[in-house]
């Protein structure tokens, strides 16, 4: 019969020397290391199933997807971001009293600024000069609608119409004057009238349609003369401040009496 071999005797006790080193490193108990790191897989493999299952019940699958895909969100996404909220903010804080239709444009912008952006930062896969060309765009959009809010503050469109004081109010004939003030608007450089004329009696008459208005500012030398009811009029103001003062002279039939009012009154420019 003949001796085992050292070999053979280490085979027998569960391995050689280095295995047993190789299974003190990794911190499992000697002969035993491959069965255990099999049971720790299995159980990371069973927690994130269990876990996946929790957060389903919990938030949804949809809130879990969003989640996971905010894993492959990009770091220098969130600057542009950042930069478009902050400029929409100031836009809106900063935006003027007005016509609404003249912001519209602005509205656009920065609502497609802020679209793109957010798309952008919840990881929309694209080439990369897509990506960044939209990261730009975003950005140009931000600044294009603040810097069109900022000159709507200086230049924009406002509605006077409740400061204008009419002076000594009356049924006008023809070749009469009436005396219409503006106080307390914003400086500009054009002031837009819509004026209506009305009969004063029209069971007994109706001149309406053969009267025209002669619109100037005080202190002018242009007038707006053939000016008919319900249609703009435009007036330079050529640097005037403060209160404005606008004649307005009735061109009807003898025998006409009528009633002159302001429909709206707008500063612009």
């Amino acid at each position: 019969m003949t001796r085992p071999t050292d070999d053979g005797v280490r085979r027998l006790r569960g391995g050689t020397r280095d295995d047993v080193r190789d299974d003190v490193r990794e911190g499992t108990p000697p002969g035993r290391g491959p069965d255990v790191r099999a049971e720790g897989r299995w159980a990371t493999a069973v927690g994130q199933v269990l876990g996946n299952f929790v957060v389903s019940l919990v938030v949804g699958d949809a809130l879990r997807n969003t989640l996971d895909g905010a894993r492959s969100w990009r770091v220098w996404n969130w600057p542009p971001f950042a930069v478009v909220l902050g400029l929409c903010g100031v836009a809106l804080v900063r935006t003027p009293e007005g016509p609404a239709g003249q912001f519209l444009w602005v509205r656009l912008a920065l609502g497609a600024a802020v679209l793109i952006a957010f798309v952008r930062v919840a990881g929309a896969r694209g080439p990369a000069a897509v990506q960044a060309l939209a990261s730009a765009l975003s950005v140009a959009l931000a600044v294009g609608g603040a810097v069109r809010t900022e000159q709507l503050r200086v230049h924009g469109e406002v509605d006077v119409t409740g400061l204008v004081r009419v002076v000594r109010p009356g049924p006008l004939k023809d070749g009469e004057t009436l005396t219409l003030v503006v106080s307390g608007g914003p400086h500009r450089t054009h002031l837009r009238l819509v004026l209506q004329v009305e009969d004063e009696t029209p069971a007994r008459q109706s001149c309406t349609p053969d009267t025209d208005l002669a619109v100037r500012l005080e202190g002018g030398r242009n007038t707006a003369g053939d000016v008919r009811s319900g249609r703009p009029v435009e007036l330079p103001l050529g640097g005037a401040k403060g209160v404005l003062t606008v004649l307005v002279t009735v061109r009807t039939d003898k025998g006409c009496s009528m009633n002159v009012f302001v429909d709206d009154a707008v500063l612009r420019g």
